[in-house]
């Protein structure tokens, strides 16, 4: 049975210590529920509860993390993004974790050096610090000096550490598996879902050429911009074990004495450090998903540096158009609006009872109804239209819940720094230039060659289609075998159509009306006609870029 469910019997000494650790924090009944008993030790069954004493679950959950180690600690800061998943006191204190652990020898971080390098060190820098400046779970970071004078920062990955994630991953794998069978409760958190992805989140970080590759992309989006400073990459020095960077120092964007120290006013420093992060949102589609102020540095000038480059977000145009509109309609206190982009957003859940979901949208947006733009809290609105998604168990792709995070944290640092920031103010320009961008004849242009792609593909499709379904009519077998999967796509494909056909039956009708204006004179009545018209054409053209 133990074989069973352990999978490998070389890992059953790190169930029982997880499940040891699990028990002695009062989880017991989740081992229990996961019928596990059996694996952990008399000596621990002994002592359960021991380390749970006058501490409320969620700090357990954290000091469990904690103690279990760099994949439980990653696991941790990942659960902590899910507002839309777990109870606030949980993701609270999951985003208390501490990542800054020993450091390891630095004779060890030097032989790593020398095995990816294949020379010497002394060959390679100037100077070499062997005291580690900042230690984390899976790597630590030296300060070193190139032959040319520049002073750039090691990243050192942990040796095995790659290991142990790996096999920390195989038993989070089958954990999660053996409670969506066994424990019932626990499915409405959708634990393979999340583990498989903490699992691409952390193979990301574990693999610095990912890291550096996100670098370089940020310098080519900030070349021109003299406000923003990105770190430059040393690539012969980097691999995948190591990354190789510009050291930074400047102070930390919440450090107000130390700003004023250069000069700078701290609420000019919160102004440029949105800009520059709504514009990776809007501009770019590829955010910093964690711009902590620890991740933000201040150089002479007001120079904003972003540091740590682990953890980003990404999402495409039509990603980017329809949060927009979601933020609009919020602020707009538009039920109908924040109801159709959640859709648009793919937020959604099977079980979800769509009255009771625009009875509490509706009870969410009146309570801002009195309220000017400047007035909003966008962080505590946010907050409350997740808690709604999580009330009705929607899913929320995690690219969302990263840009949630990331815009929840800026306007806390900004307020921070300015106790009138306004990060509602900030981002209007930036979602009406979105807004705009949907009626250029480049985009519309675009739009109808794809919606002329989608026909051709449905043309040359349908004739096979209808014979398969007249042979299945003939031989019986039409209720068996007849799949509606996709058809909700074909729909709006045909739908997009309609509405390009109607456009063009319009706009040819103008083209006709105002020819006849113009060469012989109309009656007002023909004038308000042609108006009319033209009032509908555009109406048109944006019902159907707003539908994608």
């Amino acid at each position: 049975m133990i074989r069973e469910t352990v999978g490998h019997l070389r890992d059953l000494p790190r169930y029982r210590q997880i499940l040891g650790t699990l028990a002695r924090y009062g989880y017991q009944d989740v081992v229990a529920a996961l019928r596990l008993e059996g694996i952990v030790r008399p000596l621990e069954r002994a002592a359960l509860g021991e380390a749970a004493a006058g501490l409320d679950r969620p700090r357990r959950v954290r000091l469990i993390c904690e103690e279990l180690g760099p994949a439980f600690v990653k696991l941790g800061q990942v659960l902590s993004t899910r507002r839309d998943l777990l109870p606030e006191a949980y993701t609270n204190e999951l985003a208390a974790l501490r990542d800054d652990v020993r450091p390891f020898p630095s004779d060890q971080a030097e032989a790593i050096l020398v095995e990816e390098y294949g020379r010497p060190l002394d060959a390679c820098f100037a100077r070499f610090d062997p005291a580690p400046i900042a230690a984390a779970s899976i790597s630590q970071v030296h300060r070193a000096t190139l032959h040319d004078g520049r002073e750039v920062a090691l990243k050192v990955r942990r040796p095995e550490i790659s290991k142990v994630v790996a096999a920390d991953l195989d038993i989070l794998k089958n954990l999660a598996q053996l409670a969506e069978r066994r424990v019932p409760a626990l499915s409405a958190y959708r634990p393979m879902s999340l583990v498989r992805e903490f699992e691409r989140t952390i193979k990301r970080e574990l693999d610095f050429g990912v890291e550096l590759r996100t670098i370089k992309r940020c310098q080519a989006q900030f070349a021109n911009d003299p406000t923003a400073r990105i770190p430059f990459v040393v690539e012969e020095f980097s691999t995948p074990r190591v990354l190789a960077m510009e050291f930074i120092e400047g102070v930390r964007v919440d450090d107000v004495p130390g700003l004023r120290r250069l000069g700078l006013d701290p609420a000019e420093v919160a102004d440029r450090g949105a800009a520059i992060l709504i514009k990776q949102i809007f501009q770019f589609g590829f955010f910093h998903a964690d711009p902590h102020p620890g991740n933000l540095r201040v150089l002479p000038g007001g120079v904003v540096a972003l540091l740590d480059f682990g953890m980003f977000g990404q999402l495409d145009l039509r990603s980017r158009e329809r949060i927009a509109d979601l933020l609009v309609a919020l602020m707009a206190q538009d039920v109908d609006g924040v109801l159709a982009t959640l859709d648009d957003l793919d937020v959604r859940g099977e079980d979800a009872d769509p009255r009771e979901l625009r009875r509490d949208v509706g009870e969410l947006v009146q309570t801002y109804c009195d309220l000017s733009l400047e007035s909003i809290d966008l962080s505590v609105l946010l907050g409350e239209l997740v808690a709604v998604v999580r009330r009705h168990r929607l899913t929320i792709p995690p690219d969302l819940v990263l840009l949630i995070r990331s815009l929840v944290t800026i306007e806390g640092t900004g307020r921070a720094l300015d106790p009138a920031f306004d990060i509602a103010g900030r981002l209007k320009p930036r979602l009406r230039k979105l807004a705009m961008r949907r009626f250029t004849p480049s985009r519309l242009a675009r739009q109808a060659t794809a919606i002329v792609q989608d026909l051709q593909r449905i043309a040359t499709l349908l004739p096979d289609l209808l014979s398969h379904s007249l042979e299945s009519i003939k031989r019986g077998e039409l209720n068996v075998k007849f799949d509606l999967q996709g058809f909700e796509r074909l729909v709006k494909q045909l739908t997009r159509a309609a509405n390009t056909l109607a456009v063009g039956i319009v706009i040819t009708g103008l083209l006709v009306s105002s020819s006849l204006i113009y060469r012989g004179g109309a009656t007002t009545l023909a004038q308000v006609g042609y108006g009319l018209g033209v009032a509908l054409s555009l109406w048109l053209i944006w019902n159907m870029s707003r539908r994608g």
